[in-house]
This record gives structure tokens, C-alpha cells and sequence, in this order.
């Protein structure tokens, strides 16, 4: 078997803004192909980033998580440098997002920050040493 993960969604009342915001913090290009009146795209190496309309719960037939709280899932985001990590996340601060947790190095030797963007999901911008 060969897996890989080709696409990792949020779905958002305002998925245009968070599209918005994730394609200008990280300078993301959009996947025109994708492009509709309830779904953007948004290419990070080999995945898409999805950003979907509240309609999709239907469409999905998930509606039991629709009114779901808190954080179950995030994403973290590799940079290639500290100064890089340190760039994005000043830029994601100027997008709108809301500082976790302030630079810092973790345990693994890691450089990152942890942040929640607009909607409140949580993501952080890592530099693996």
C-alpha cells in the first residue's frame, strides 16, 4: 500500500475569509480547479488545504458535528528556519490570528509558535532543528 493525505478540510460559516487567511499567511496558491461556490483550495507541497462552506455538513451527512467545540485536530505548519517561524507567525498575528503560545523552543528541539486563526481552529508554525 502506498497511503498519502491528499486533502485536510476545516469547514467554516466564513470559509472565503479562512481561506483568506491561511493562502495570504503562508503565501499559498489557490487550486483554481477546485473553485466553487462553497469549497477553495489551497496547495502546501503534495495536500490541498480545503476550506468548505457550513453546507457541507449535509452534504456529508456529519450534521451531529456541526455545533462540535474545541479543538480536536490541528495543524502544524513547518517553516524552513527560526527566522522563518518567527516571520509567519508575525504575519499570521497581522491576519488576525490570536498567539497560544509565544515563540518558544519545545522539548524535541523544536522552534515554534501556537497560534488560532480567525475561526478559533488551533495550528502551529514549527522548525524542526
Amino acid at each position: 500500500m502506498n497511503i498519502t493525505l491528499s486533502l485536510a478540510s476545516f469547514i467554516s460559516d466564513d470559509f472565503v475569509a479562512l481561506f483568506e487567511f491561511y493562502s495570504s499567511t503562508f503565501e499559498l496558491d489557490e487550486v483554481e480547479e477546485l473553485h466553487s461556490d462553497i469549497f477553495r483550495g489551497a496547495k502546501i507541497g503534495d495536500l490541498t488545504l480545503g476550506f468548505s462552506a457550513s453546507v457541507v455538513y449535509e452534504m456529508l451527512n456529519i450534521n451531529d458535528w456541526s455545533d462540535a467545540q474545541g479543538t480536536t485536530q490541528y495543524l502544524t505548519f513547518e517553516g524552513g528556519s527560526d527566522d522563518e517561524v518567527t516571520l509567519l507567525t508575525k504575519r499570521a498575528l497581522t491576519n488576525g490570528a490570536r498567539l497560544l503560545h509565544d515563540l518558544y523552543e519545545t522539548y524535541y528541539g523544536a522552534y515554534q509558535s501556537v497560534l488560532a486563526d480567525p475561526d478559533g481552529n488551533v495550528f502551529r508554525i514549527n522548525h524542526f532543528r
